[in-house]
């Protein structure tokens, strides 16, 4: 996710104000049921960060069962994130910025195509 300069680009953009259009903090939390600790993308203000931790806060949570999980992250016949949103739209939350909702969604494509059939 580094890497992606477009993403970086979107990171560092600034509101109509002149201040940081991105939330500090947890931008997206995916909870997998069964499982203690959901996968947390955040941002500090310098780089993103992909934990398995609690979340605080996060711009947008999405609470998905196991099998689910691996059938959109894990098994390369997978169905792109936003269509799997939408059919769990009950099991997510997201604040109503557009700018955070969009950079939370990129993530999850990311998060999509880096473990997509690598079982990671």
């Amino acid at each position: 996710m580094q890497s992606d300069a477009g993403l970086n680009d979107r990171l560092q953009r600034l509101n109509p104000e002149g201040y940081p259009a991105t939330k500090k903090g947890d931008l997206l939390a995916l909870k997998i049921k069964g499982e203690t600790k959901p996968i947390v993308v955040s941002w500090d203000g310098a780089s993103i960060h992909v934990d398995r931790r609690q979340a605080k806060s996060p711009f947008m949570a999405w609470s998905i069962d196991a099998k689910k999980f691996r059938e959109i992250f894990l098994s390369g016949k997978f169905p792109p994130v936003l269509v799997a949103m939408n059919n769990d739209q009950k099991n997510v939350k997201s604040g109503c910025d557009h700018h955070n909702g969009s950079l939370a969604l990129s993530c999850m494509v990311m998060l999509q195509e880096c473990t997509e059939g690598g079982g990671k």
